[in-house]
């Protein structure tokens, strides 16, 4: 029941208690009342709440439009770049922007395959659309083609086994995903978590670059919801996430142990963390 319904059914309550006939039926509908009052009542507060997480997802997605390029219906890697990656950053600004921006998102598809031939890619995992998500196989970055002022290109899996994927915070969150036994989902989790040491997962590439990568934070929010482990997720994972989105409502793409930012927003970065505080949302 809508609100102005529970307010057309109170305003019925009030002109029937003023027949002496109908005190019984008035009492039961007053109990109705009640019950469906209860939900209204808390709303306002459930609102507020999550306010903020979808003010933030907002914001990232009018980053993603006011970066399309409108002569190749693509987005360049950040902001003044003139690098158009096929995969994994247009495949995840599509698939972002699906249910608010259609037609954006329809015109990046679109786009990306006048430019390319269908690939796989582990982006898909996320959507369930990998053709073989497991095992993790080596990643090649490859020119598409010249533009007269820039480039595009995009990441091919090759056939060759990837071994020491288990050094890293992301691919353990895109395994916990794609598996499909209950056992090695909640390994790959654990896993990941140990890399956690309370700024931000501090994984081979973490070590290597002396920074934490922002996106990685998402990917954990996603991965928890996949598995249903929210409650498991660092207390302050999501407050670091949102304090790391920018003015211009992308997400910068690194931090280290202060909190200070790293780099610039970006896109695919910008995709996973909204993927990621709308997975902690509840929003499908």
């Amino acid at each position: 029941m809508s609100g102005g319904e529970a307010v057309d059914l109170a305003r019925q309550v009030s002109l029937t208690a003023q027949h002496p006939n109908m005190r019984k039926i008035c009492s039961q509908n007053l109990l109705l009342l009640g019950v469906l009052l209860i939900p209204l009542q808390f709303l306002p507060l459930i609102t507020r709440a999550e306010l903020p997480l979808a003010q933030a997802a907002a914001n990232g997605r009018a980053f993603l439009t006011n970066l399309l390029d409108r002569q190749l219906d693509l987005l360049p890697e950040f902001q003044g770049s003139k690098t158009f990656w096929l995969y994994h950053d247009n495949y995840l600004a599509a698939k972002v922007l699906g249910k608010t921006n259609p037609e954006i998102s329809a015109k990046i598809m679109a786009a990306i395959r006048r430019e390319s031939a269908e690939q796989d890619s582990k982006a898909k995992i996320l959507f369930n659309e990998s053709e073989q998500s497991l095992p993790f196989r080596q990643y090649q970055l490859t020119d598409v083609r010249w533009l007269t002022n820039g480039m595009i290109r995009t990441e091919i899996t090759t056939t060759n086994a990837m071994d020491d994927w288990t050094n890293y915070a992301d691919l353990l969150f895109l395994a916990c995903i794609a598996e499909t036994n209950a056992a090695s989902a909640q390994a790959d989790w654990n896993a990941a978590m140990i890399l956690w040491d309370g700024h931000g997962f501090m994984d081979a590439a973490a070590r290597a670059q002396k920074r934490y990568a922002t996106y990685k934070l998402g990917l954990a929010a996603v991965a928890a919801r996949h598995l249903r482990l929210e409650s498991k997720l660092p207390p302050n994972l999501l407050k670091q996430l949102l304090s790391l989105q920018s003015t211009t409502g992308g997400w910068i793409t690194d931090y280290d142990a202060t909190g200070e930012k790293i780099g610039v927003p970006n896109v695919e970065t910008t995709c996973l963390c909204i993927l990621g505080i709308e997975a902690r949302a509840g929003v499908r």
